[in-house]
């Protein structure tokens, strides 16, 4: 005894192109990494992270009256986007992007032993100047010298999470 189903060839070729066509998502996951570059870079634009929450003022960006994290803008022309059949991704490769990104705290990398050379100079004390010579000194600076708060430009949104399955969704209709 056997069973036959109306229209399971058909049911079966579309079934298989559709496998076929999961294998290479590449035009979707173009899009997605493409839209992840974009929202990262109006992260930059707007100084807000991705959720939309306004960054913390670096004191180079109050004291210049201009934007943080944009000081040589090498970190936002940074700003890069890669995909494959499969995966998509955007972000950098600039080496303290992860400190901008999460922040550190004064010394949380350790510190550095610098000489340092000096100038001569003059100065006061106890009411009489004296002339100081040029001479070098040893100092030992922290890694980072300061608080860096966190300026999150890297994330994704419930909303953005829905708008990249529709684009998904989108590309396997296709099939």
């Amino acid at each position: 005894m056997g069973i036959k189903i109306e229209g399971a060839e058909e049911l079966i070729f579309k079934l298989n192109r559709l496998q076929e066509k999961a294998k290479d998502m590449s035009p979707a996951m173009k899009k997605i990494s493409a839209s992840m570059a974009t929202k990262i870079r109006m992260c930059f634009k707007n100084e807000r992270d991705p959720e939309g929450n306004i960054w913390t003022k670096s004191h180079r960006a109050e004291r210049d009256l201009g934007k943080s994290l944009a000081d040589t803008g090498r970190l936002k022309a940074s700003i890069n986007y890669k995909y494959t059949g499969t995966r998509a991704a955007a972000g950098t490769n600039v080496k303290y992007a992860r400190t901008m990104h999460f922040g550190a705290k004064k010394g949380e990398f350790g510190s550095n032993a610098v000489i340092q050379n000096v100038n001569p100079f003059t100065r006061t004390r106890k009411n009489r100047q004296e002339r100081v010579k040029a001479h070098t000194r040893k100092r030992t600076i922290p890694s980072p010298w300061g608080d860096v708060p966190s300026r999150k430009f890297v994330g994704m949104t419930q909303q953005d999470r829905e708008r990249y399955l529709l684009i998904i969704k989108e590309e396997l209709e296709k099939a």
